[in-house]
Order: structure tokens, then C-alpha cells, then sequence
């Protein structure tokens, strides 16, 4: 009775997903009869809708739904595979964090001599860059700036005082686009409470006023500058990038989906099923943090707090990995315990020790900050340091270490030594990995590449302890890992 009551409770939840997707465009959720003509998995109100859908001949498995307290989120429109294509996504904003040293028309790094300082004073290119008309509305508004806040020009804010300009613009030159990204969340009166957000915005406005944009509000501008920050990524501290799709994403610690950048495009892939009428999430931050640091990461970029499987539990899926050893017993953990339900505390379960929250976030402060290592041969004895001082084998700090070691060591010359403390510290990263981080994932799949470099190595320097047909199936099955793995790092399919 319960297997049939589940049963019936899972036809009625896609019963009800079916009937919910019956009669809306996928994206903007206007009510429309025209169905993808490939799928019919979802309908779509217009030509240009139906691009974004079906992209490369690749009709992407989801569709924006509306929820309350969050806004737009994306879901599943149907069963997805892991390693499957979720989208590939080009910034609707690229905010350069230093324009000094790149061709204000290509925004490509400038090298030797063949470049040339354009009115504006910016560096442009003296091949195609320097007849081209692209740059010359954003020539004119740099000079009228220069006139009004030299400061503003040379520094890192000039990209995104330029680009706020552009946004502002959508709103007669393309409407469509300025509802869409205004629907962004900003979290604008949190961040109005920031004295240094608003000193930029009280900044920003007075030079807009100055240039020719005299119509434009506080509340407009803080808007659009509260959407930058919220829904931009950052990519290698040199630029930020707003995606009009990834960035409809939900964040979660133990999420469904990857996303990586290359160049400045997005991809997302699924990292495991992901059945039909299921939010797509990625992560917003980092993977190995303590989970109170963790916690004010987000709150101070998003304004929320986590609420995933992971976040919940205490033992976090059972590796402890925000948890010290007990200093008492020597043979528990201090891990978070929730009280009530806005106090935890910190307590070891096995002689009830405490420990206080400030010591709790100084002591993980502190292990984060041994993470910084001067050479890859001083890991194993750093992370001898940090065990010794409260962390353990899946430890995020530790964890972290053993990461940079066998990513790094693995590429420069290799010994029993090294192999045997690689295959020990693989042994740790997949137990943690197999609980936080599960499914598909480049991470993962740099392990593996690794791990096969060290079995081939053993192959090659121990033939004698070998026999030949477990040294014939050994290779095999290291060039099984190598396969697995390369596609793991950079591979989808579509």
C-alpha cells in the first residue's frame, strides 16, 4: 500500500507538472498555443522565444516558472540524463574590471607597439579598431564624463557606469529586454542600507544627470546596480558577467547541475537525473567552506540563507566536514546542533562539550587561512598541522589541501612515495565527493585523470610484482579512468 500510495502520489505530481506547462510560453509565461515543433515538450509565444529553446539544433530541457519570495527560477520541462546539455549561455553584460590595459573597441589585451590613444584617452588598436564606429557613442559619453569626474574614468567603475548607461537605453530601444532583466532580483533596499553602495549610487546619478540622462530615478539606478551585483559572476577578479538565463539559477549546496565559463561564455550540464518538474540548481559559491562561512558569504552576496539537504544537516551528509574533533574526548565531533529555530549551538555528541559560535568561526578562520601553501611538497606536512589542531581527514581545509596536491604533484615527476600518498588522499576526496559533491563534476573528473596517471605509473615501475593479465586488465582499466575522465572535465551531451 505504501509502494502504490508513492506511486500514485509520483503520477499525480507529473500529472499536475503536465497540466501546469499546458498553454504558456516557456519563458515569459504569456499564454500561447504554438508548440515546439521538435519536442512539444513546451510552447512558446514567438519566433525569438522559440531560438531560445531550441539552440544548435538542441531543444534545452527547460522551461522560467514564477516563485514566490524567490522570482524566476528554471525547471526541468522533462526527465534529464546526466552530462546533458542544460544550456549554453552569452552574457547580456560584461563588466571589465580594468579597461587601462586593453583596446577600449575589441576589449582585447594590448600588446607591444601597435596601439594608439583614442580621444576619450583610452588604448585602442591601430589595425581594424581604430576605424571602426562602434566605440563612438561610448567615446562621446567618456569625454563628457572626464569633463565632469576624472576619478570615475580612471577607475575600475567606468565599465560599469558605461554598461549601466547601455541597460538604461533598453528601455525605448529594446523593451522586451528591459522588462526582462528588470524582473531581476536586486535585493535593493538591503543594499541601500550599505553606505558604499550608496555613495556609488548618489555618485553615479549625479554624473548620468550631467551627461544626458536626466529622466533617470535613485530607485532605477540603485535597481539596475543591485541586479549587477546580485546576478553577476565573477570570472578570474578581471570581469563580471551578467547571463540572462544562467542567472535565473537557484543556488544550492549539493545542486543537480555545473556550470563553468569559458572565454565568457557559460555552459551548464546535469550532474545527475534530473526528473521533469525538478528546480535546476548550480552553486553560487564554494564547494570546500566551513559552513559559517559559508553561510555569510551568501547572506552578504545574495541575502539568503541556504536552506539545501546539506545546509540542514549537521554532520553535513555525514563527512563532518564543518565539524572539529572534540577537544575534550578526543573522539567526537564539535558539530552544529540546532536549538531552536533561529539558535544553534556547537556541541560534541559524545561528552556533550561545547564551544562557543565566536570560537567556532575564529577556529575556522583560521584553518581557512593555513589553505595558502608555499610550495606543493610542504601539503602533506600542512595538512599534519591542521589535523593536529581540531580538522580530520574530510575536514574542508584538509580537503582542499589534498586537492591542490594531487592536481598539481600529478603533473611534475612521480615516485612510490607520491603515487601511494595520492591514491591515500583520492581515497578521502571520493568519500567526500560521494556526499557533497555527487554525480558528474569536473572536479571528479581531474581526480580520476590524476588517479590514472598514478596506476599507470605503478604499471610501468612495478612490472615485476605484476602479473601480465592483471597488468593487461590494469591498463585497461586506466584507460577506462582517462576516457571517463576527460569527458567528465569538458564533456556534454546533446
Amino acid at each position: 500500500l505504501i509502494l502504490l500510495d508513492s506511486l500514485l502520489q509520483e503520477n499525480i505530481s507529473q500529472l499536475v507538472w503536465r497540466m501546469d506547462k499546458d498553454g504558456k510560453c516557456f519563458l515569459c509565461d504569456k499564454e500561447c498555443d504554438d508548440k515546439c515543433p521538435h519536442c512539444e515538450d513546451v510552447f512558446s509565444c514567438s519566433d525569438d522565444h522559440l531560438q531560445v529553446h531550441r539552440k544548435d539544433k538542441k531543444c534545452l530541457p527547460w522551461v522560467v516558472k514564477f516563485q514566490e519570495g524567490v522570482g524566476r527560477i528554471l525547471v526541468a520541462s522533462r526527465d534529464i540524463l546526466p552530462f546533458e546539455l542544460i544550456m549554453k549561455d552569452d552574457p547580456l553584460v560584461i563588466i571589465r574590471d580594468n579597461l587601462v590595459d586593453l583596446c577600449v573597441n575589441c576589449e582585447h589585451k594590448i600588446e607591444g607597439t601597435e596601439w594608439e590613444y583614442c580621444k576619450c584617452g583610452f588604448k585602442q588598436c591601430l589595425t581594424v579598431c581604430s576605424q571602426l564606429s562602434s566605440h563612438s557613442e561610448d567615446c562621446a559619453l567618456l569625454c563628457k564624463v572626464r569633463a565632469i569626474d576624472d576619478e570615475l574614468v580612471e577607475s575600475k567603475l567606468i565599465s560599469k557606469f558605461l554598461n549601466i548607461s547601455k541597460l538604461l537605453q533598453l528601455k525605448t530601444s529594446e523593451p522586451e529586454k528591459w522588462n526582462w532583466l528588470n524582473r531581476f532580483m536586486s535585493h535593493q533596499d538591503e543594499r541601500n542600507k550599505n553606505s558604499e553602495f550608496e555613495k556609488l549610487s548618489n555618485r553615479f546619478l549625479s554624473v548620468f544627470h550631467k551627461v544626458g540622462f536626466e529622466s533617470v530615478s535613485r530607485p532605477t539606478l540603485s535597481h539596475l546596480l543591485g541586479i549587477l551585483d546580485t546576478n553577476s559572476i565573477s570570472v578570474d577578479s578581471s570581469m563580471q558577467l551578467l547571463f540572462p538565463y544562467l542567472s535565473l539559477s537557484s543556488h544550492s549546496c549539493i545542486p543537480n547541475c555545473e556550470h563553468w565559463i569559458t572565454a565568457t561564455q557559460a555552459t551548464v550540464r546535469a550532474k545527475r537525473k534530473i526528473p521533469a518538474g525538478e528546480e535546476i540548481t548550480i552553486r553560487y559559491s564554494y564547494l570546500s567552506l566551513h559552513r559559517m562561512l559559508l553561510r555569510r558569504v551568501i547572506r552578504d552576496a545574495w541575502f539568503f540563507t541556504c536552506g539545501c539537504g546539506r545546509c540542514q544537516d549537521g554532520s553535513e551528509m555525514g563527512t563532518q566536514a564543518s565539524s572539529f574533533k572534540c577537544y575534550n574526548c578526543r573522539e567526537g565531533f564539535i558539530q552544529e546542533v540546532k536549538q531552536t529555530e533561529t539558535e544553534n549551538c556547537y556541541q560534541c555528541k559524545a561528552c556533550e562539550k561545547t564551544m562557543s559560535e565566536q570560537k567556532v568561526f575564529e577556529k575556522a578562520t583560521y584553518l581557512r587561512s593555513l589553505e595558502n601553501f608555499s610550495s606543493l611538497e610542504r601539503i602533506p606536512s600542512l595538512i599534519l598541522e591542521i589535523e593536529s589542531t581540531g580538522a580530520h581527514p574530510l575536514y574542508h581545509s584538509v580537503i582542499e589541501l589534498k586537492q591542490c596536491y594531487i592536481e598539481g604533484i600529478t603533473n611534475s615527476g612521480l615516485n612510490d612515495h607520491i603515487c601511494r600518498t595520492v591514491l591515500a588522499y583520492s581515497q578521502d576526496l571520493c568519500m567526500y565527493m560521494d556526499k557533497v559533491n555527487t554525480g558528474v563534476s569536473r572536479m571528479r573528473g581531474r581526480m580520476l585523470f590524476c588517479m590514472a596517471r598514478v596506476k599507470n605509473w605503478f604499471l610501468n615501475n612495478c612490472q615485476a610484482d605484476i602479473e601480465p593479465e592483471a597488468q593487461m586488465k590494469g591498463k585497461q582499466e586506466m584507460v577506462k579512468m582517462m576516457i571517463l575522465a576527460k569527458k567528465m572535465i569538458a564533456g556534454y551531451v546533446t
